[in-house]
């Protein structure tokens, strides 16, 4: 089991869970004037939501684990678990069953939403992760985007079908439809900042993963076109993402959101701070320490949804 939860990145799916939950409770269900599944979905539809989302994903970090066998055993040797405590085979039934439960779930989900149709974003969401393992890991960028791209998904995925099933409650749909810009605008800006920054973390893991990614022939960004244009594509998407951080302070100043954009001044000077350290990384060590800065600050950006129970704007 030790194992198990080791391959499946538990530390992460807690993180998953938590942001989901609080997206929910901390951010839309206070914005819109609701108590706890007063609206929207009910507690059935809201935990298989959370426990297709982490299945899906654990099943991601297994066959990711899989095609990452040989990377790994000089990137980071004696950590992959596939061919030592857990067999291949064994890991590849594991993520066939795992996510096969996940689809399920989120089948079943939109099934009790009155939306069948609506499984199809699950579909779509492992589809994405099993292509990304076999095939867009190994191409430049496209690999990286597709990471982000799910890791924003996270955050929006709990004000989507909230939305949708307010819509099939005419009465309360009615009441709260005033405040769904403000909080389509503030998810928006949630899923933003987790792309962003997902997008920088995997930038920083491609050059950390340099020297088992390119003996092994995963064209990643670096390999393709060097660590020099890497780190400086890695360098842009920060300043892009440090600008979006400011934007966002400009926002909340607007909101009269007091805490928040104290909180997020600090998470713009933390990104600056890691910006600086990115300019003189060279060794694995340095964008390993980058890499861990950088999960930090997607916490500390997560840890933030606890200032929209305090604060209205």
């Amino acid at each position: 089991m030790k194992d198990f939860l080791k391959l499946v990145r538990w530390p992460n799916l807690v993180v998953i869970i938590v942001t989901m939950t609080f997206m929910l409770f901390l951010l839309i269900n206070p914005l819109l004037g609701l108590a706890p599944f007063e609206a929207g979905l009910s507690p059935v539809q809201f935990g298989l939501l959370v426990i297709s989302v982490v299945l899906i994903t654990m099943g991601g970090y297994i066959i990711n684990d899989v095609v990452d066998i040989n990377p790994d055993s000089i990137n980071k040797p004696g950590k992959n678990l596939i061919g030592q405590s857990i067999s291949e085979k064994s890991a590849q039934t594991l993520y066939w069953v795992i996510s096969l439960a996940g689809l399920l779930c989120g089948t079943l989900f939109s099934y009790l939403l009155n939306q069948i149709n609506y499984s199809l974003i699950f579909v779509f969401s492992a589809g994405l992760l099993w292509f990304y393992s076999q095939k867009y890991k190994g191409q430049p960028l496209v690999g990286n985007l597709v990471v982000a791209l799910l890791s924003g998904l996270s955050f929006g995925l709990v004000w989507l079908f909230t939305f949708f099933a307010m819509s099939y409650q005419a009465q309360e749909f009615a009441q709260v439809q005033p405040f769904f810009a403000l909080v389509t605008k503030l998810v928006f800006i949630y899923v933003g900042f987790a792309f962003a920054i997902t997008l920088l973390r995997e930038l920083i893991k491609d050059l950390e993963d340099f020297a088992g990614d390119n003996r092994f022939g995963c064209r990643t960004l670096p390999v393709a076109y060097g660590t020099g244009p890497a780190k400086k594509v890695a360098l842009v998407v920060g300043y892009l993402s440090l600008a979006g951080l400011l934007w966002t302070d400009y926002f909340f100043i607007r909101l009269n959101y007091v805490g928040l954009t104290g909180w997020f001044i600090l998470l713009a000077f933390f990104l600056g701070f890691i910006q600086f350290k990115l300019h003189g990384a060279k060794e694995i060590s340095d964008f390993s320490k980058l890499s861990r800065l950088t999960k930090l600050l997607m916490l500390l950006g997560i840890l933030s949804l606890v200032f929209f129970y305090f604060e209205q704007p």
